[in-house]
């Protein structure tokens, strides 16, 4: 009897992600659910693997590993840049030419050239910036704005692990470029909440709850309300879904694109008084209690 051949083993799908925070730390478990996958951790702040499939590593490390996907989550355009421009990384970028998702909120003139940067050294760079925050990325629900010069499988492989809807721009900064747009638009409408909820008891005494339950139930209001509206009464701050430093960049950021919009000027200051007086790691609904107008 002549025996069977042997299947060829599946290849491993071997992925980097460089920025432990927030959003990564919900998207790990749903990377280490792929079969045949080795992920790897780049942190400079863990001191422990944040899951026993993990490999932890300094960045410094980075030169070491032969990643397919790397994904990267910073918290600006000069924590991006240092990964993404350091001998060590496009090394590895030259070397393995990987697929690499750029998860950070950045902006579009860093993320023009951060295309560039990545195709002279023969990588592909799918700029990803994510909406849904923890919440979304513990679900595997995250919302993609995406730029890409072509579809790759080990991207979309990833990609679909963690988010749920994936909408496809047509230039590269684009992304970038309604990221900022959406993010301030949210802040806005989150700043408001915290000036009128307030008003509520004071004005409405007892029937403050049905109104409460009208604003998280129905009508327009009701999506950002639902999610927002109990840290507010509860006064409840930490462990944050969103860090309102974070938020406070993003306005920065949207500020360079947009100019001094009214709106943007107030929501901004509102949010960097946020992070004066409540500190930076506060979540970001924590604007309901800035002083000011």
């Amino acid at each position: 009897m002549t025996s069977a051949p042997l299947r060829a083993a599946r290849p491993v799908t071997s992925i980097l992600v460089a920025g432990y925070g927030t959003l990564t730390s919900g998207i790990v478990p749903h990377l280490l659910s792929l079969p045949d996958t080795a992920l790897t951790v780049a942190s400079r702040h863990l001191t422990a693997t944040p899951d026993p499939r993990a490999t932890l590593i300094h960045p410094d490390a980075v030169g070491t590993t032969a990643p397919d996907v790397i994904i990267g989550c910073f918290a600006d355009d000069e924590h991006s840049r240092a990964f993404w421009q350091h001998p060590r990384t496009t090394h590895v970028l030259a070397d393995h030419r990987p697929a690499c998702i750029e998860l950070s909120t950045i902006t579009p003139t860093w993320a023009e050239q951060w295309h560039l940067l990545l195709q002279d050294h023969g990588a592909l760079p799918v700029e990803c910036p994510v909406t849904g925050s923890r919440p979304g990325a513990i679900a595997g629900t995250l919302t993609a704005f995406l730029y890409s010069s072509a579809m790759d499988e080990r991207a979309e492989r990833v990609l679909g692990t963690f988010t749920r809807n994936r909408h496809r721009f047509t230039a590269p900064g684009h992304p970038a470029r309604f990221k900022l747009v959406y993010n301030a638009w949210g802040a806005t409408i989150l700043h408001s909440l915290g000036v009128y909820a307030p008003l509520l008891p004071p004005l409405l005494g007892d029937d403050s709850a049905t109104a409460t339950e009208i604003v998280t139930t129905d009508g327009w209001m009701s999506v950002i309300a639902s999610t927002k509206l109990h840290r507010i009464h509860r006064d409840d701050y930490s462990d944050p879904d969103f860090t309102a430093t974070h938020m406070a960049k993003d306005l920065r950021y949207a500020r360079e694109l947009l100019g001094r919009l009214p709106l943007l000027e107030c929501t901004l200051k509102a949010f960097e008084e946020t992070v004066k007086h409540s500190g930076p790691y506060v979540d970001f609904t924590a604007v309901a209690v800035s002083d000011a107008p």
